[in-house]
């Protein structure tokens, strides 16, 4: 199978989710099938997110002002079986291959107020789009939902396949890297890694961290991480929601982590608190999970889908429902019981059976289109 992977779009800045997926995904297609030949059809600021000379991974370079009219040349040149569109509203008309799209998350069907575009403009851009589309993958059963009644796509044509933590987190053993990350925090911090977007909910954590400093007495020391632009409104209003409350000696910025170092934060964090508003997933539960760092989160969006029963809920647009789940979960029963429950759980995220499961709907377009 030739497959032609669209990274027109895909972002060489600080990983996020959708850039994870890509990375590990491809990955796996390459394991889990030998008769597998990818092409990645890059532009040249993401060409070195992957490696050169990889066995049955061939980069397909395109630049200039007519990308898209090379593309449909270079699928014929390279005679592609099927095209793949990992990456958000990367999509390109008239593809006479037949095309697998992934659409992580519909979040601006319900907070238009954060996404470019807004409502009417983004539903604009997938009615354009999906009704070409053979099949549209997605990473939750919340997310094919969602993507079927907002988008109108039938739902068989939808398959909800679960990515998994990246690949340093696979073989984390409760080692502990002295690096200076983790030896400078103090000890029993609560820990949220998140871009610094409105729907990630930081607010609320902090007016959390607050109530439990003014009506509880309880200080719990919270570490932030994720990368910002200093011009980004959200980190802005963080920054100064921790001056005007004097928090500065009990929250800790950190900015960007490095995968790597991640796996040793996660071990020496009391727990993950995730206030998230939405997620089409939320790959930081499963990285806690496989650390046995023990969760309380959300109760939104796909977010008690990927947890089960292997955290403690609050309702994210309450403080004092965070704070009081931050509460609970630092009982040493309940904080044993949450870690053994994850490490359970996390045994359903596999990249393995993410590319076996995308590879099968890659085969069943092929075959359709054969009958044709």
């Amino acid at each position: 199978m030739r497959i032609g992977v669209n990274l027109l779009t895909l972002s060489n800045d600080r990983y996020g989710g959708v850039e994870h997926y890509v990375k590990h995904l491809i990955e796996h297609l390459k394991k889990a099938d030998e008769s597998v030949k990818l092409f990645l059809f890059l532009t040249k600021p993401s060409r070195d997110i992957f490696p050169d000379f990889q066995e049955r991974i061939i980069k397909v370079m395109l630049k200039g002002s007519k990308i898209q009219t090379e593309v449909h040349s270079r699928i014929q040149e390279h005679q592609i079986d099927v095209w793949f569109s990992p990456v958000h509203k990367s999509y390109i008309p008239n593809i006479h291959v037949p095309s697998v799209a992934t659409i992580h998350d519909v979040l601006h069907t319900r907070y238009p107020q954060f996404v470019p575009g807004e409502f009417q403009e983004n539903n604009r851009y997938y009615e354009k789009f999906t009704p070409s589309f053979d099949a549209v993958l997605t990473v939750s059963e919340f997310s094919k939902n969602a993507i079927s009644k907002h988008l109108h796509i039938p739902k068989e044509k939808i398959s909800a396949i679960y990515p998994d933590a990246p690949e340093t987190f696979n073989h984390y053993r409760e080692r502990f890297q002295n690096n200076r990350i983790t030896e400078e925090l103090e000890s029993g911090f609560a820990l949220y890694p998140a871009s610094y977007n409105p729907h990630k909910n930081h607010l609320n954590l902090l007016k959390a961290i607050v109530f439990l400093r003014d009506h509880h007495k309880k200080r719990i020391p919270l570490v932030l991480t994720g990368f910002a632009a200093p011009d980004n409104r959200t980190f802005q209003s963080v920054l100064s929601f921790i001056r005007n409350y004097s928090l500065q000696n009990q929250v800790k910025i950190l900015g960007y982590v490095a995968t790597e170092a991640m796996p040793d934060l996660y071990a020496k964090a009391s727990f993950l608190v995730f206030p998230s508003l939405y997620e089409g997933f939320g790959i930081p539960l499963v990285e806690a999970m496989k650390s046995k760092c023990p969760i309380i989160c959300s109760n939104r969006a796909s977010i008690p889908e990927i947890t089960g029963d292997a955290a403690l809920p609050f309702n994210p647009e309450k403080p004092e429902d965070i704070a009081n789940k931050m509460l609970r979960i630092l009982h040493s029963e309940t904080k044993n019981a949450l870690i053994s429950k994850g490490m359970v759980r996390s045994k359903i995220f596999s990249w393995d059976n993410c590319a076996k499961e995308t590879l099968a709907v890659f085969q069943q377009v092929i075959k359709r289109k054969d009958k044709r």
